[in-house]
């Protein structure tokens, strides 16, 4: 019985884990698919965009892994690692496209 619950125990675990590992791609694909959509990108650009959001996403992790006990630390990590992909956005996108992104992402919120 004990090595029943022993066992269960590692594959609830190891599952856990790879829940929490593909988290950054699912968030990623999530918002480059919803970004594709909306802006009409290429496959080229959909590429780059889920790059940007997965490396995003998988640092921003990684910061509040780090800095979880120091929350202001943490803030300001997070505020300069949305200023670099706000700019790494502005340059792939252009601002044109960036505020046609942010035009649509207000109305969602409003309705």
């Amino acid at each position: 019985m004990k090595t029943i619950k022993t066992i269960i125990l590692l594959i609830l675990f190891s599952i856990s884990i790879n829940i929490s590992a593909q988290k950054p791609e699912k968030k990623a694909k999530k918002i480059a698919d919803e970004m594709t959509e909306v802006l009409e990108l290429d496959k080229k650009d959909s590429k780059a965009i889920y790059k940007i959001q997965f490396e995003r996403f998988k640092e921003g992790e990684s910061i509040r892994k780090e800095f979880a006990d120091q929350p202001e630390i943490r803030k300001e990590k997070l505020n300069k690692l949305g200023n670099k992909v706000y700019n790494q956005l502005k340059d792939y996108l252009g601002m044109e496209r960036l505020k046609e992104w942010r035009a649509y992402k207000q109305s969602k919120k409003k309705n």
